[in-house]
C-alpha cells in the first residue's frame, strides 16, 4: 500500500483548475484575475504553479484591481478606458446570455412563485379526491399550505423591499392551529 504524507499547507495551495473548479469560474477568468492583481505563484506542484488561497480569495472577489491599481487610483484616460471596456463586457454578456435583466427575472420568478401556489391550492383536493382523507385531515394540510403559501408570499415581498420574511407581520393562519 503506498501512502503519500502531505504538508498541511499544501491543503491551501491551489491550481488555477483547482481554483476554476472550486469557484465556478472559467480557467481563463481566474488567471486574468490574478495577473490584474499581480497575485505571483506560491509555488510549483508537478511542474504547474499553485497559488496560496489567501491571495487567490481577495483577487477573485475583493476590490477590482487591474494591473496593480484600482479603478478610482487610475489617471483619467485609464479609468475612462477601464469603464467602457467593463461596460462593453457586459453588453456582450447579456448578448451571450450569462447576464439576465432584472425584470425578467422578476418576472421568471413570479411565475414560479404562481405556479408553486397553484400547487399548493390543489394539494388538499388531490388528497382528499384521491387518497380518501378525512375532512379534518384535509384542513389540517389546507391550513398548512395557506400557510406555506402565505410564507412564499411574504419571502418575495420581503425580496422586493430589502426586508427579511421576519420582519414583515405574518398574518396568515398558524399551521401549528
Amino acid at each position: 500500500m503506498d501512502s503519500n504524507v502531505n504538508d498541511i499547507d499544501d491543503a491551501h495551495q491551489w491550481s488555477i483548475s483547482r481554483i476554476a473548479r472550486v469557484f465556478c469560474m472559467d480557467r481563463k477568468t481566474v488567471l486574468r484575475r490574478l495577473e490584474d492583481a499581480l497575485v505571483k505563484p506560491s509555488g510549483t506542484r508537478a511542474t504547474h504553479p499553485v497559488y496560496a488561497l489567501k491571495d487567490v480569495a481577495p483577487a477573485l472577489y475583493g476590490n477590482v484591481i487591474v494591473g496593480g491599481q484600482k479603478p478610482d487610483d487610475m489617471i483619467p484616460t485609464d479609468r475612462r478606458a477601464w469603464y467602457q471596456s467593463e461596460n462593453e463586457r457586459l453588453k456582450v454578456e447579456v448578448q451571450m446570455g450569462l447576464l439576465i435583466p432584472t425584470d425578467e427575472v422578476h418576472r421568471e420568478m413570479s411565475l414560479l412563485a404562481k405556479a408553486i401556489a397553484n400547487l399548493l391550492d390543489s394539494i388538499p383536493d388531490v388528497l382528499e379526491r384521491d387518497c380518501g382523507l378525512r375532512p379534518e385531515a384535509v384542513e389540517h394540510i389546507m391550513k398548512i399550505c395557506d400557510a406555506q403559501r402565505e410564507h412564499l408570499y411574504q419571502t418575495v415581498l420581503a425580496t422586493h423591499t430589502d426586508e427579511t420574511p421576519e420582519t414583515i407581520d405574518d398574518t396568515g393562519p398558524d399551521p401549528e392551529e
